[in-house]
């Protein structure tokens, strides 16, 4: 029987309303799965022959990718793209379309209501109806097998069945080895291994099914066998898929809480009631800067051991966002111990370096906007004076300096440190970090020390400072315009444009 091609399967009532935007004459290409698009690099995930579903969440930074997607996809041999446009992409871009039609590659438009779930089912029912040539007898099992996945229907329900059929024990399994249903009468006097039957789903093996070794199963058997693992996978890509979009539902809700969209009351108390968050008690946002990103998965396994219990966290492409609760933030100037082990954890997903930054307490879910907007200006701070663990609150100077006028900090620096700076330029000297250490230390003996150079020499530079800038250092008002201009230079000159260090919106 020749295979079920994409212009069958948009015919199905699943798929009605949709409609092909590129690739019109690749229409006959065959379908023998499907697959979501749940990562970036799906390429690693895809079979030949199977329709890809996405909403283009993992894209929505970088639409322009899209063009190259396709023609990858098309290489590995899928059958279509179905794309579900509104939420994340509003448009296709016109190089991935215009790709499409160069390679005969159909790339569709689903519709805003149309059900992941319902498509996943409907084609994967029509795909196993295709497959091969049943034994005499089993094709009512196969139809009930079909059918038990389609109902929504467990993993119990179909390893009964399939025990039926086949008058054996049946375990399914996941990759652990953590049973998920059972059926039929183990054979207490067998010690034969059982058959493994592998349960893919998106070219990643979920499971397996396992059947009562006393015998090889025949072929019929094990078509069965097979049928039941495609029940099997159809069930689990389902639920993975309603996952998915339960996850994505949340994390999209929690971005346009932390960045300041509109939130009315009482979706805000349905949401919460719905996915057991509780924000009466104060939280705060820590966000991360990692190197390398991390996957949500990864992200949300870890919070479960080095967060708070009830905290929320998610990826945000190079950075990790958390809503932590908390009592209060400790006063003693020291890093909140939290966010140092959060920072170690992200470190160990192969974050590579982490800076990590505490936004503002926020005493209600509305004030969580705030907290972000404190963490986000933390972390650039953070960034540009060399630091990986900040929290806003002990960031007050670097924040005053910051609400400054640019071209007055400029004035300020340029007046009372120029001299000693063009010095620093053109003879390669450290005059700047010299006058640091003794405005710090007070006394140029310990500054001396700290510097690791000899007292003759730092007597020396003092000298040359006196000598550029002319300034009596026993002036408190002196040395406190001094500092301010060393601290304004090191956060807004040494480390990029003063304009990428304010918050923006």
């Amino acid at each position: 029987m020749s295979a079920i091609t994409i212009g069958e399967v948009l015919t199905l009532p699943a798929l009605r309303g949709n409609y092909v935007i590129a690739g019109m004459r690749g229409l006959n290409r065959p379908v023998t799965g499907i697959n979501v698009m749940e990562v970036p690099d799906i390429e690693s995930f895809v079979k030949p022959g199977e329709l890809l579903l996405t909403t283009a969440y993992p894209l929505r930074e970088h639409p322009e990718d899209l063009a190259v997607l396709v023609r990858t996809l098309a290489r590995l041999g899928l059958a279509a793209l179905a794309v579900k446009t509104g939420r994340y992409l509003e448009n296709l871009p016109d190089e991935a379309l215009k790709a499409a039609d160069e390679i005969d590659f159909p790339v569709v438009i689903l519709a805003e209501d149309t059900s992941f779930n319902e498509v996943i089912g409907a084609v994967l029912a029509v795909v196993l109806t295709e497959y091969g040539a049943e034994p005499a007898g089993a094709e009512a099992i196969r139809e009930r097998l079909t059918g038990v996945a389609l109902a929504g229907g467990g993993l119990m329900e179909i390893a009964r069945t399939l025990a039926g059929a086949l008058d054996r024990e049946v375990r399914i399994v996941d990759r652990e080895g953590t049973l998920l249903g059972q059926g039929g009468e183990p054979e207490r006097e067998s010690e034969s291994s059982p058959w493994l039957f592998p349960v893919t789903v998106g070219g990643i093996e979920r499971g397996r099914i396992e059947v009562d070794g006393r015998t090889e199963p025949t072929l019929g058997q094990r078509r069965l066998v097979r049928q039941a693992c495609f029940a099997a996978g159809m069930h689990i890509a389902q639920a993975l898929a309603s996952l998915e979009l339960d996850r994505q539902m949340r994390v999209l809700f929690l971005e346009e809480l932390v960045t300041g969209k509109a939130v009315d009351d009482s979706l805000l108390r349905e949401r919460s009631r719905l996915f057991g968050w509780d924000f009466r008690s104060p939280h705060a946002v820590v966000l991360a800067r990692v190197e390398s990103e991390i996957p949500d998965a990864a992200v949300a396994k870890a919070a479960l051991t080095e967060l708070p219990r009830g905290a929320l966290s998610w990826a945000r492409g190079r950075e990790v966002v958390a809503i932590v609760p908390v009592a209060k933030l400790p006063d003693d100037g020291q890093p909140w111990k939290t966010a140092a082990r959060w920072r170690e954890a992200l470190h160990g997903l192969g974050g590579g370096n982490v800076t990590i930054a505490t936004g503002s307490l926020a005493n209600s879910a509305h004030e969580l906007n705030a907290s972000h907007t404190a963490a986000w200006e933390s972390l650039a701070i953070a960034q540009a004076t060399g630091r990986i663990n900040v929290r806003h609150d002990l960031l007050t100077l670097e924040r005053l300096i910051l609400s400054v006028p640019p071209d007055l900090l400029q004035e300020h620096i340029e007046r009372e440190l120029g001299p000693i700076i063009d010095a620093d330029k053109s003879n390669g000297s450290d005059l700047c970090s010299t006058l640091e250490m003794f405005l710090g230390t007070g006394n140029a003996a310990d500054a001396a020390r700290r510097l690791y150079i000899h007292y003759n020499t730092m007597k020396h530079r003092m000298a040359r400072i006196a000598e550029l800038i002319a300034v009596d250092l026993h002036d408190p008002r002196a040395r406190l315009r001094l500092s301010f201009a060393l601290q304004a230079r090191k956060l807004i000159t040494e480390s990029g444009t003063y304009s990428s260090l304010i918050p923006q919106g």
